[in-house]
């Protein structure tokens, strides 16, 4: 053998003799045939030489003192370094005993005294030739055992003359068989085979046995000890020296991880990493499928496209960790409140939860196709409507939102997926617009109002760059004497093509997409300018109230704004009042109610804002820090056809004026609501009764006249 150490070198030879001169006479003959040689003269001395420097050949002289030339060769063979080191055995014996022993201890071939030096120094360089092909065939076949384990390969043949059967027993360690395959049948090899596939595995290998074609299977095993494994089994024919087919050799795989990566990938290509179910690939070739053959059946189906209501404040209050324990949360409702007859069309039993699909964020989708008529339809939105409002407990939160649902119909509101998934969608806006918490059908109009809104938003995004938007100002009146003590800025928007749009066609379109923020931020600044040129025009101008949205209010940077427009000089902090409304206060966490302390702390007016129309108004009173109350309008503007309204605004002076709060009622627009409104005891009002928002020019006037 030849070491790595003694590659780019002569070749070793170590000669073992106890006779001096014939070693020299052997060491003569193969220097120079090319060998570098060493020398022991006893079997023991001859061992440790071996063990020390690894010769690639050695002479070995059977009769020695100490240790006999058939032990030391014994020895060596022992030895993991020594098995394809070639061995010559030397001896002056001619008998078969010795011949015969000589083989059996390991020699690889034998001389007899006297030497022919010559001769010697041939079969040491034809000796050390097959010394290295042993090697490399041993490399070879280590390799080749070593990449077969770790690819999982097994062998098996059928001999196609006799039809008889034999596999590899690394064929039989992977199917769990007996060890060494010695007896394994034909039977055997396919017992492991589940039950489900046998059949069809044992027709093809015997289709193509006989007729003596190539093989391709997959298949599953099931192991002794409940393993399951999937296996790839492939089968060549090979042919003899004729070219007749002699033998179909196969190699089977053990292809359990790739499959597993296979799914793993599959998973991630076409189903929602957080929900489990379809995403918006696999949904939309599912649909596809369901439209081809709603085509060539003539069938019906339906599409409910569904948005959880105001979830990004779940988000924005609690955080996306606790926003996606709910969408897995809401996905489980929806698996569990979808039975198999609403879905009868399966496409693959795996497949089960296939249409029902999150398209992204809080948007869902279902694909109902055992639906007889619309009204199918609609039991499923109601059932659905019904579930999802459950309350959740999200990471120590318990949380609960509603949906709204839009319905579009094949074929009468779209005949492909892309019109489909976009009518589902503007009915499902027409849900939203329409209170939320409910399911609408499309309908054509909703196309122009999903149209409309996308227009909306994108003029939107560039109005405040081109000072699209203006602030009016409504006098807020001191009820006893009815002298100015405040104006709220009130939001326009004057668009180049469109003209006047009023806010409730483009607040809460600025709330969803976030632009929002910005808005705010421009009121706050341009309100704040504003009075700082009144008190230049030596006018006295009165507070200013500015209505700010609640979208993502302890993330606004209002705090930062504010203090900008204090150290700038542009107005005191006493004359600067915040009208926070209801759902800001929902927000109750940590950040909100910091915010609202620091901007009570720079010494502004705070007001609530549409006091009475929300489910907690009360705790809100004693809980943050509110100097006045406004009244909200619906109760004001119907307090004169009823009497419960009347009663209630009664009631909510009373109570905050034992708080020691300002009332505040907006949206007087008569003298019977102005009698009624002063006879309850409010301080302060607004309304179309004395006068409406007007630009701030106007507004100059009325603080000159005084009083209203």
């Amino acid at each position: 053998m030849i070491s790595r150490k003694r590659a780019d070198r002569s070749p070793l030879a170590l000669v073992v003799d106890d006779d001096n001169s014939l070693r020299m006479v052997m060491g003569a003959a193969l220097r120079k045939a090319g060998f570098d040689v060493i020398h022991a003269e006893d079997g023991q001395r001859g061992l440790a030489l071996f063990r020390s420097d690894q010769p690639d050949l050695i002479l070995l002289d059977v009769v020695m003192p100490v240790m006999d030339g058939f032990e030391t060769c014994a020895a060596i063979r022992k030895l993991p370094e020594g098995i394809y080191t070639q061995i010559l055995m030397v001896t002056g014996l001619d008998d078969t005993d010795s011949i015969n022993r000589a083989f059996d201890v390991g020699a690889d071939g034998f001389v007899t005294k006297p030497l022919n030096p010559v001769m010697l120094g041939h079969r040491g360089r034809y000796m050390l030739r097959a010394g290295q092909a042993f090697r490399e065939l041993y490399r070879s076949r280590n390799r080749l055992d070593k990449t077969q384990k770790l690819a999982k390969l097994g062998n098996w043949q059928v001999d196609l003359s006799t039809r008889e059967f034999s596999c590899s027993p690394e064929a039989c360690l992977l199917l769990a068989l007996r060890e060494g395959c010695e007896g394994t049948t034909y039977e055997d090899f396919l017992a492991q085979v589940t039950p489900s596939e046998r059949d069809r595995v044992r027709e093809a290998i015997d289709a193509a046995v006989e007729r003596k074609k190539p093989v391709t299977l997959e298949y599953t095993t099931l192991l002794p000890d409940g393993t399951q494994k999937h296996i790839l089994n492939q089968g060549e024919i090979l042919f003899d020296a004729n070219g007749n087919p002699e033998t179909l050799l196969g190699v089977i795989q053990d292809v359990t991880q790739l499959k597993a990566a296979e799914e793993e990938i599959r998973l991630l290509a076409f189903y929602d990493g957080l929900t489990g179910l379809a995403n918006r690939m696999l949904f939309l070739d599912r649909l596809d499928h369901t439209i081809a053959r709603a085509k060539r059946n003539n069938e019906i189906f339906a599409i409910l496209y569904l948005d959880l209501d105001r979830f990004k404040r779940v988000n924005d209050t609690l955080g996306h960790h606790v926003g996606d324990l709910l969408l897995k949360n809401v996905a489980e409702t929806l698996k569990k409140n979808i039975r198999r007859s609403d879905t009868v069309t399966r496409f693959r039993s795996e497949d089960s939860d296939s249409v029902i699909a999150r398209l992204g964020g809080d948007e869902f989708t279902i694909l109902l196709t055992d639906i007889r008529d619309t009204e199918s339809a609609a039991m499923v939105a109601r059932r659905l409507i019904q579930a999802i409002p459950t309350t959740y407990n999200c990471d120590g939160h318990d949380v609960s939102v509603t949906t709204s649902i839009g319905i579009s119909l094949y074929p009468q509101d779209g005949q492909s997926a892309t019109a489909l998934l976009k009518t589902a969608d503007s009915a499902m806006y027409q849900a939203k617009d329409s209170g939320r918490n409910n399911y609408q059908f499309y309908e054509e109009s909703l196309n122009r109002v999903a149209i409309q809104r996308f227009s909306i938003e994108n003029d939107m995004r560039k109005a405040l760059e081109r000072e699209e938007f203006v602030l009016f100002y409504q006098p807020q009146i001191d009820l006893a004497t009815r002298k100015i003590v405040g104006a709220e800025a009130l939001i326009r928007w004057f668009h180049p093509e469109k003209g006047k749009i009023v806010p409730d066609d483009f607040i809460s379109i600025a709330e969803e997409s976030g632009l929002i923020i910005d808005i705010n931020r421009w009121v706050l600044h341009k309100a704040c300018g504003q009075w700082g040129d009144w008190r230049k025009a030596g006018l006295s101008p009165p507070r200013i109230a500015v209505n700010l949205s609640g979208y993502r209010f302890a993330h606004q940077n209002i705090i930062e704004s504010i203090e900008d427009i204090i150290r700038s000089g542009g107005i005191d902090g006493h004359n600067l009042e915040v009208e926070i409304t209801e759902n800001v206060l929902m927000q109750d966490t940590v950040e909100t109610i910091a915010t609202l302390k620091r901007i009570k702390a720079l010494g502004i007016t705070m007001t609530l804002d549409d006091f009475g129309t929300g489910y907690s108004s009360l705790r809100y009173l004693t809980s943050f820090p509110f100097d006045a109350i406004k009244v909200d309008r619906s109760f004001v503007m119907e307090c004169t056809e009823q009497e419960d309204k009347y009663v209630i605004i009664r009631t909510i002076v009373a109570m905050g004026h034992s708080l020691d709060k300002r009332i505040v009622a907006e949206g007087i627009e008569t003298k019977e609501q102005f009698q009624l409104i002063k006879g309850c005891g409010c301080d302060e009002a607004q309304g179309y009764y004395f006068s409406p928002p007007v630009p701030p020019d106007d507004f100059a006037e009325l603080l000159i006249k005084g009083t209203l």
